[in-house]
């Protein structure tokens, strides 16, 4: 599973291989569609086919985008083909991994062992942008893509090397879905999950214009702002792989969201590049745990038999997060600052919720 990951973690180059193939501001969209569009399907198919047949074809879906990627150079219709491709693969694999998850380790461990993918899919996220950058200057980019198409390929036959997914063959419906989704808990998550990318989009967004034109006197740069924000949010994510196993998700949740508000108000508010890197330590570390909470949340109510129709349901919050991107650019620099902090006071009146509904179907 960790491999998938790793293939998971595309999306977070994709500035980088936009600008490399000269794409602007198409390639946000053609990516992101897939999570609106095959997230349901995503999930029946797992209740139908299992999630281990359904991930190791998402990731054999990855060769053909990686090969038009490769071959179609900066050559619109390819690299457009390519991304949407890559995005139907990503989205698939995002429903599939949660679903493979609770058929090998169960539902008690599932946050657990998601945390510790996000662990390894962060790693990758700042890998890969430097291996695309590397490659562009070289004029070999089409040689990452070759590398990350073995690497899916052989995910793909170790996931079928392993265990039949015990749920095969069993039928996930619509009707279950509706089903899944008339509990609070899981509305409130998916909610939940949907605030957080808004958040976390739009502060990445404000990063560079706030390096530029708040802090630029301090000799602030944009590397060393995320150097303190993956510096924490990785140690954090690796303490909460173990700490899932051992404390409610449920009463965690909010206090992580309050740890991360205050540390999006310093930021917002920060007067100079100290008090506004210790503003990313604190958000760092709230945001830090928050997929694990939102599938701790959601999957608690429910039986195993489910995850599929939960898997796909907070996936499609993916894609309604992702809208956060075109708004923050329309509101600007300080905009994208206010839109962050809003969406995480948000996030904790839906992490607390989450507690109550969860509480009371209990």
């Amino acid at each position: 599973m960790a491999f998938g990951y790793v293939v998971m973690a595309f999306p977070d180059a994709l500035g980088v291989v936009v600008d490399a193939l000269k794409l602007d501001g198409v390639a946000s969209p053609l990516l992101f569609a897939g999570f609106a569009l095959f997230s349901l399907p995503s999930g029946l198919l797992c209740g139908r086919r299992g999630a281990r047949t359904v991930a190791a074809s998402a990731l054999a879906l990855a060769l053909p985008a990686l090969a038009l990627l490769a071959a179609g150079g900066t050559r619109l219709w390819a690299a457009g083909a390519g991304l949407a491709l890559m995005g139907v693969s990503n989205v698939v694999l995002q429903v599939a991994l949660p679903v493979r998850a609770v058929e090998l380790f169960g539902l008690a461990r599932q946050p657990g062992v998601l945390t510790a993918g996000l662990f390894v899919k962060t790693l990758a996220a700042i890998a890969l942008p430097f291996a695309v950058a590397f490659c562009a200057s070289q004029g070999r980019l089409p040689l990452f893509f070759l590398a990350f198409g073995v690497l899916s390929a052989g995910t793909a036959a170790l996931v079928l090397a392993g265990e039949r997914s015990p749920a095969a063959g069993s039928v996930t419906t619509l009707r279950d879905v509706r089903a899944v989704l008339s509990d609070p808990s899981v509305t409130l998550a998916a909610l939940a999950f949907a605030t957080a990318v808004v958040a976390d989009v739009a502060f990445n967004l404000s990063v560079p214009s706030a390096v530029r034109t708040r802090f630029a006197p301090d000799g602030l740069s944009v590397g060393a702002v995320y150097a303190v924000l993956f510096g924490v949010k990785l140690p954090v994510m690796l303490a909460g792989a173990g700490l899932f196993a051992r404390t409610d998700a449920r009463r965690l949740f909010p206090v992580s969201v309050l740890l991360g508000a205050a540390g999006a108000v310093v930021w917002l508010f920060a007067g100079g590049a100290a008090a506004y890197l210790v503003g990313v330590a604190l958000f760092a570390a709230g945001y830090a745990n928050v997929y694990g909470f939102v599938f701790a949340v959601a999957s608690a109510r429910q039986p195993p038999e489910k995850a599929p129709a939960v898997a796909a349901l907070l996936t499609m919050a993916i894609a309604g997060g992702a809208l956060a991107s075109p708004l923050a650019a329309a509101l600007g620099a300080r905009g994208a600052e206010t839109l962050a902090v809003a969406a995480t006071f948000v996030l904790l009146a839906f992490s607390i919720g989450t507690l109550f509904a969860s509480r009371r179907r209990a």
